[in-house]
């Protein structure tokens, strides 16, 4: 995605309305209003421009946002969104299946020179760095390495994306490199070492690229959310009527709710047409006993051709946005260093947003680490090779679960009073609550504990429905926290705390599986980051926050640089 100027850090002009941290702000005059709660409050005078369209003397009302305020642009952000899907499926399914499968041919069980098992408890390790270790725990350590790399890729993607014009080509750029890397693997069907390393050397660099664009379509987001390019003119001017009745907050989180719902159902639609090809692959290519995880691999390759083709049409359709000036005799090189030490010491004027973005992270760590031991261990119980057939079955299931999921949470979430806060409650104690069935498993004991399929089925429906949810209320809740015209830098912080955690956390788990050969036992961490996570959620004060984003963070250093001039008498 290109960088867009409304995340630059540049002051935006006064006279142009733009919604900004669940507030609106514009130069019209205000006026007293007597709101529900019967408390007075300052409301905008009716003014078509606070909602994305012009003004009579043609202002746009922002000129940041302006690009993206139209219905072409929502859509063009949209097919972007669904051309990442294919490919994007492919990684968090057949890539990682397709890894498993490989690391079991040419391991051995340990201490014997036999082939591994295909099915059940499998102890099977490889050699990796001249030592044996469990093949799982290889997959486990390269998943270490791909988010270590993602975030040092992300951290120069975001901290440049606010002072540049290239933000669309950033993206685009990235999202073509994302469908190209997945092309090669059609060609890497061999059962030896030299297979099995291309196919994690691909994965290592696919996984990589994605953190670029992930972290600047995400910060799309709250620029769509002050266009409000989705909404025509009449439904922006009885959204303004309605204005006097409700709070500001809600009806950018319900936009907002829209956009990034929109989003993430566009990308799981592109995820369901890849993943379909290759249910369709698996069942009509062959014996899938014989043909096993070579079904994936041409699948995948597939995914990346859909990419790069919808790619193309979003590109040609997504306008493109200004950036921010650079510092004048600052180097371009030094840009993200000083946008991320600038980020880090804003923590106390938004300290709402950085506990939300920690707890987001721990989430989204214990998330995407469970689902991955999840998809292994059904893959396992189901048989490596026998099982291939349903395995692109119910990985097929779990992109649908998950749409289901998000627009279930569109619809009601605009029908109900729960607090956006409380719905966040609901899906973590859902996510919790699959995590620590499979921990129950561990005993040999025990009955249950995804040791039947019917139990991954059931697990499949719940986890991915609410984790869709839950995404889509993260990006639109983190949305409303963050200061304007930072957007990318602070989206951005979610993938650069991912290196303190995301890549620490498949490194324990490779290490317990190395010892246990049970993956049951690696979803011990995940729960504990769920817990801490939802404490984070807890701590977090959501209006405090929304109040502490109205006000830019360039406005903000520029009202202490002024205070400390004029001397302690000011402060």
């Amino acid at each position: 995605m290109s960088r867009d100027p409304t995340n630059s850090i540049a002051p935006q002009p006064t006279d142009h309305a733009y919604i900004m941290g669940g507030s609106i702000h514009d130069g019209s005059s205000s006026s007293n209003y007597i709101d529900a709660d019967g408390k007075k409050s300052l409301v905008a005078e009716p003014n078509v421009r606070d909602y994305g369209s012009t003004s009579a003397g043609g202002e746009e009302s922002d000129d940041a946002a302006a690009p993206l305020s139209t219905k072409k642009a929502l859509w063009a952000w949209l097919i972007l969104c669904f051309s990442t899907g294919p490919t994007s499926g492919m990684v968090n399914s057949y890539v990682t299946a397709s890894i498993q499968s490989a690391a079991n041919a040419v391991g051995h069980i340990p201490g014997t020179n036999k082939p591994c098992a295909r099915r059940g408890a499998i102890k099977c390790v490889v050699k990796l760095g001249g030592r044996d270790v469990d093949y799982l725990s290889y997959l486990l350590y390269l998943r270490s390495i791909s988010r270590a790399t993602e975030g040092v890729v992300s951290i120069l993607a975001s901290g440049l994306a606010d002072f540049s014009d290239y933000r669309k080509t950033m993206m685009m750029a990235s999202i073509y490199l994302f469908g190209v890397l997945a092309l090669p693997f059609a060609g890497l069907t061999g059962n030896d070492y030299g297979h099995l390393n291309a196919l994690s050397t691909l994965y290592v660099a696919i996984s990589t690229v994605a953190g670029i664009y992930t972290v600047i379509e995400a910060s799309y987001i709250p620029i769509f959310m002050r266009s409000v390019g989705w909404f025509g003119q009449r439904e922006a001017m009885r959204m303004q009527d309605q204005e006097r009745a409700t709070k500001s907050v809600n009806k950018t989180w319900i936009q907002g709710s829209k956009v990034s719902v929109l989003g993430l159902v566009s990308g799981n639609l592109g995820a369901i047409l890849g993943l379909l090809i290759g249910v369709i692959i698996t069942y009509s290519r062959g014996s899938y006993v014989t043909e096993g995880y070579f079904n994936f691999l041409l699948a995948i390759t597939v995914g990346g051709c859909l990419t790069i083709f919808c790619a193309g049409v979003g590109h040609f359709l997504l306008p493109n946005i200004p950036g921010a000036p650079k510092p004048k005799g600052k180097s371009i090189f030094l840009l993200p260093l000083r946008t991320w030490l600038k980020l880090f010491t804003s923590i106390r004027r938004y300290p709402n947003a950085f506990k939300f973005c920690a707890g987001w992270v721990l989430w989204n760590t214990a998330y995407s680490n469970f689902l991955q031991l999840l998809a292994a261990l059904f893959l396992e119980t189901s048989g490596i090779q026998r099982g291939s057939n349903i395995y692109t079955v119910y990985t097929f299931m779990m992109v649908i679960f998950a749409c289901v999921g998000s627009l279930s949470w569109l619809f009601t979430f605009r029908r109900t009073k729960l607090h956006i806060k409380h719905w966040a409650y609901i899906f973590l104690c859902v996510n919790g609550l699959c995590i620590l069935w499979g921990c129950i498993g561990i005993s040999n004991s025990s009955p249950i504990g995804y040791k039947h399929q019917a139990e991954f089925w059931v697990a499949d429906a719940l986890f991915m429905s609410t984790s869709s949810a839950l995404r889509s209320l993260n990006r639109v809740l983190y949305a409303s926290l963050i200061p304007k015209g930072s957007e990318a830098a602070f989206f951005g912080l979610e993938i650069t705390l991912d290196l303190a955690t995301g890549w620490i956390n498949p490194l324990v788990q490779g290490a317990i599986q190395d010892r246990t050969h049970n993956l049951r036992f690696p979803m011990i961490p995940n729960l504990l980051l769920i817990l801490v996570g939802g404490g984070l959620y807890i701590w977090t004060d959501v209006d405090k926050g929304v109040r502490d984003a109205e006000k830019p963070l360039v406005e903000q250093e520029a009202a202490a640089a002024a205070a400390v001039a004029d001397g302690p008498g000011r402060l």
